[in-house]
């Protein structure tokens, strides 16, 4: 999704909104969930307007995220959350490669602020993080240390890739096994 963008001819209506000095900032707090009333505040704007503006003039995908009720499914939050995080990435590279760099910093905060949502969610730490990438190159090390003693391990971890439904893994595990230990295996 790129950066939020106004449709002020829609329907043919003049729109207050999208004629505003700065429809980006509003455009970007309603992607944000700011709520009308401060909205109404901070842009002197009437709160009519602002929702005739997202009714109207704002981008479906964008208007959808706004209105639609959120489902409360743990997993449907999740993916929620992920793509509150994904279309506001989206929309901050957008904004910065027009050159609105106010806008880019407000999009990048309210990705950051949902992809710590996730994080909280699943009580992940950066040190969680950290450690697990530890763990990961110390299996890898491991793993790499047995199939140099025993090679014919290699053959079986790729059937146990495949059986996991990772083939294009599997496919690449079976290409690094040496060329005379595949032969055997095969045999």
């Amino acid at each position: 999704m790129s950066a939020p963008q106004s449709n002020p001819s829609l329907y043919g209506r003049s729109c207050s909104i999208c004629a505003h000095d700065e429809l980006g900032e509003i455009d970007a707090a309603l992607v944000v969930h700011t709520p009308i009333a401060q909205l109404v505040r901070r842009f002197n704007v009437s709160r009519d307007a602002l929702y005739r503006h997202v009714k109207f003039h704002l981008r479906p995908a964008i208007q959808q995220t706004i209105t639609s009720t959120p489902d409360t499914r743990p997993l449907a939050l999740v993916e929620r959350l992920a793509d509150i995080a994904n279309d506001a990435r989206a929309a901050r590279v957008s904004a910065y490669a027009a050159g609105e760099a106010a806008l880019g910093a407000r999009l990048g905060d309210a990705e950051t602020r949902a992809l710590d949502s996730l994080a909280d969610r699943f009580k992940i730490t950066h040190d969680d993080v950290a450690a697990d990438r530890a763990k990961v190159a110390q299996l890898a090390r491991a793993l790499d240390t047995a199939l140099e003693r025993s090679p014919e391990l290699g053959a079986i971890m790729a059937d146990a890739l495949e059986a996991e439904g990772l083939m294009q893994l599997a496919a690449d595990f079976r290409a690094d096994l040496p060329t005379n230990s595949r032969n055997e295996i095969e045999s």
